[in-house]
């Protein structure tokens, strides 16, 4: 995925898809995708791509600060990490009211964020980002059961450790 925002192909009205998405989907399934937004607690509207967009965008961030000190004040701490895995949610959701083929083709189109986030973590029992999301993770994502390998946030989620116990 990219983070153009601009359109390619003649008579397309895709001015505000990644160019990316507009080589990887056809005009007809990006109107099908566009016509199955979900609504977010904003009042906003978002669908899949844009959804998957933000997702892979959230896990570079993530991945880029695991190499910065905690004292940088410019990383992202584990409300910015329960920040993206809402968003992977909100992605599901968008996945799921999407017809098939077009939603496994969408799964697809996020598997590169699934697997860089799946690259720059390990397993966790998800107790703590549980604590921080303040929710029950019974029958969430997997991506709630990871956290960074290493970096800031590992050091944030240490004052969670109560919750491991």
């Amino acid at each position: 995925m990219g983070d153009s925002g601009g359109s390619s192909g003649a008579g397309r009205n895709l001015s505000i898809v990644p160019d990316d998405a507009v080589a990887y989907f056809s005009e007809e399934e990006i109107t099908d995708i566009r016509s199955r937004s979900i609504r977010l607690s904003t009042g906003e509207e978002r669908d899949a791509i844009r959804l998957a967009e933000s997702w892979e965008a959230h896990v570079e961030k993530i991945d880029r600060d695991r190499s910065l000190p905690w004292s940088d004040r410019t990383v992202w701490n584990e409300y910015d990490l329960c920040a993206a895995l809402l968003i992977r949610d909100r992605l599901e959701s968008a996945i799921r009211k999407l017809p098939e083929p077009v939603a496994s083709k969408m799964n697809s189109y996020a598997t590169g964020a699934d697997e860089r986030f799946m690259s720059i973590t390990v397993e966790d029992s998800g107790k703590r980002m549980a604590a921080v999301a303040k929710i029950d993770l019974a029958g969430q994502g997997w991506w709630w059961f990871r956290i960074p390998d290493s970096g800031p946030i590992i050091e944030d989620l240490a004052r969670w450790s109560r919750f491991e116990e």
